[in-house]
């Protein structure tokens, strides 16, 4: 309930909540490990334990604290720096053997110089007692003469993680592992609105009928996504009214038109041939006009469609008519569209590589999340300079103005206006072996099966 209640929060509460949230259990974590673990017991020696070792006996306490080294030398033993020695604790240690002061060196490092920070001096060699007997933490060294030589006992080197080091090590371990779902669940109802948000905004990059960017997550990606809705709704109404408008004007002109073709049927044949012939070809740039600023409404609802059967469909339609066409493809391919915009996107392109390359081939296939269409001709192609200039309004790679050879130059604007209104880009390349190919992308279908 917490973390559902959370999800509408802004952003600086949801990290402050995550923040005290991970303090909680990792002190939580940190207390229950505190009761539940024994406390690390010293590390130490006793100077019996040293005089037993030393001497060779086996020791009268069984579990010594800290384990000792026993070595032969042919010399007595040379104390660091940081040793000191005591007679009376070496007096004692010769006692415990049986053996005369004489014959013994007892080296060890201070114990408690470090507990006080401001009289170092004063503390200097102080060992602590328990029960009459020196009680040793920190290094020792002692040696007996046995005649032979010198038996050598000492501390080995303490480990680079002690066990109290460990047991931390295993806090921070375990208190890790308890905050990772946690952190993870957060992260994830974090940034889950926000991956949404951006997806959404960039389908409305592409694509200006896309559904409004959901307003949902935090207060800070509530209050953008219904900024970006206005802002989307208020594009939207502007380009409808100058699509209208532009609409409504070449629709207008339809009516002078034919008051011209009517007023010219008394002329001279050779002057009637050429006006009527400017006439039909107005009439076929307003055609297409109203045909482009129909196609700028909103389409039909997009539903999951097979691309090739749909591209099936048109190839066949073209085969009938005489055209040489050919389809190529590795099986279904599904995106949501509207079947009707596609099928003139499709169509525009087929109409360009037969009228300017006389055959075309059509290839649909898939790659990755993406639907690829490819209709290439076997013209003689485009210089590059001109392959993104024919997608402008009125472009035509065929500079006359002709009927016979080529429509208006709004059949590559359409198809790349349906492509974007499906999420999907049109482009244009020269091909290796000749021609020109037609590349299509598309989405593909997150709602099929």
């Amino acid at each position: 309930m917490i973390l559902r209640r959370s999800g509408g929060l802004p952003i600086f509460w949801q990290t402050l909540l995550l923040l005290i949230a991970s303090l909680l259990v990792s002190q939580l974590v940190s207390v229950a490990l505190l009761l539940a673990l024994r406390p690390p017991r010293p590390d130490f020696n006793r100077l019996s334990d040293v005089a037993e070792v030393l001497a060779g006996r086996p020791p009268e306490r069984e579990g010594r604290e800290r384990a000792l080294i026993v070595q032969v030398r042919a010399r007595p033993p040379v104390p660091d720096e940081n040793m000191v020695s005591d007679p009376r604790f070496t007096s004692r240690l010769a006692d415990g053997i049986g053996v005369r002061p004489s014959r013994v060196r007892l080296y060890f490092e201070p114990d408690q110089r470090s507990g006080f920070p401001f009289d170092r001096r004063r503390h200097r060699g102080h060992i602590p007692m328990r029960r009459g007997e020196p009680i040793f933490f920190n290094t020792i060294v002692a040696a007996l003469d046995t005649g032979s030589g010198w038996r050598v006992v000492e501390t080995p080197p303490r480990p680079a993680i002690g066990p109290w080091q460990r047991r931390a090590i295993l806090w921070f371990a375990i208190s890790a592992l308890v905050l990772v779902p946690f952190a993870w669940i957060f992260a994830r109802r974090l940034t889950r609105p926000i991956r949404r948000f951006a997806d959404a905004a960039d389908r409305l990059g592409t694509d200006p009928l896309a559904p409004p960017v959901p307003a949902e997550g935090p207060a800070e990606l509530r209050v953008t996504a219904q900024a970006l809705n206005r802002m989307q709704q208020r594009l939207a109404d502007y380009v409808s009214e100058r699509t209208a408008m532009v609409g409504a004007i070449a629709h207008d002109l339809r009516t002078p038109l034919a008051r011209i073709a009517f007023r010219i049927e008394n002329a001279p044949d050779e002057m009637r041939e050429k006006v009527q012939a400017d006439i039909e070809q107005m009439r076929a740039m307003i055609a297409a006009t109203i045909g482009f600023v129909r196609g700028s409404g909103e389409g039909a609802e997009r539903r999951p469609l097979d691309l090739t059967a749909l591209l099936g469909t048109i190839v066949g339609q073209d085969r009938e008519m005489g055209r040489r066409i050919d389809l190529a493809g590795s099986g279904p391919v599904w995106i949501d569209g509207d079947a009707v915009a596609l099928a003139r996107l499709f169509q525009n392109l087929i109409d360009n590589g037969i009228a300017y390359g006389r055959a075309v081939q059509v290839h649909v296939s898939s790659e990755g999340v993406r639907a690829l269409v490819a209709i290439a001709d076997e013209g003689r192609g485009l210089p590059e300079e001109l392959l993104e200039k024919m997608f402008d309004p009125f472009e035509r790679g065929e500079p006359s103005r002709s009927r016979e050879t080529g429509g208006v130059g709004l059949g590559l604007t359409i198809a790349r206006k349906i492509a974007a209104e499906h999420g999907g880009t049109v482009s244009l390349r020269n091909r290796a072996g000749g021609g020109l190919e037609a590349r299509c992308s598309f989405p593909l279908s997150t709602t099929h099966a």
